[in-house]
């Protein structure tokens, strides 16, 4: 590609595809970013629990059905850890990346990596092998 390059071109397509997706469903909390999480794409949202001093991630199909991990179907299934480092992520720098977040793992903005609790260690193996493949920056 002349004069462009390819990253920007995948942005701006991202940004075109975000931009166009379908209104977020009433079971999505209005805060959630709409991610490629499948074909049909879907929502992450993520916060700080004061009652247990820790962050929660959920993810939702795009008609709203929450998605869990495999046998863990409960509210334990959204505690999510830091890859690197301890301590939960303050509220106001919640901010997911759409761009290299999965259904699996979190990736903030600030190249902090969110982790599920109930699969941390398969999690930061997978991280970390996308991390020396070049997908994504050390967090």
């Amino acid at each position: 590609m002349t004069g462009i390059h390819r990253p920007a071109v995948v942005g701006a397509a991202l940004i075109l595809f975000t931009a166009c997706h379908t209104a977020r469903p009433s079971s999505v909390p209005e805060g959630a970013v709409y991610l490629g999480l499948s074909s049909s794409g879907g929502w992450a949202y993520c916060w700080f629990d004061p009652s247990i001093q820790l962050n929660r991630c959920r993810t939702y199909s795009a008609d709203g059905r929450r998605l869990y991990r495999f046998e863990h179907e409960n509210d334990d299934d959204d505690v999510f850890l830091k890859y690197r480092g301890s301590g939960p992520v303050p509220q106001d720098q919640l901010k997911i990346d759409v761009v290299h977040s999965s259904r699996d793992f979190i990736w903030l903005q600030n190249d902090v990596v969110l982790l599920p609790r109930n699969d941390f260690e398969h999690q930061k193996e997978f991280v970390g092998e996308l991390m020396r493949a070049g997908a994504k920056g050390a967090p």
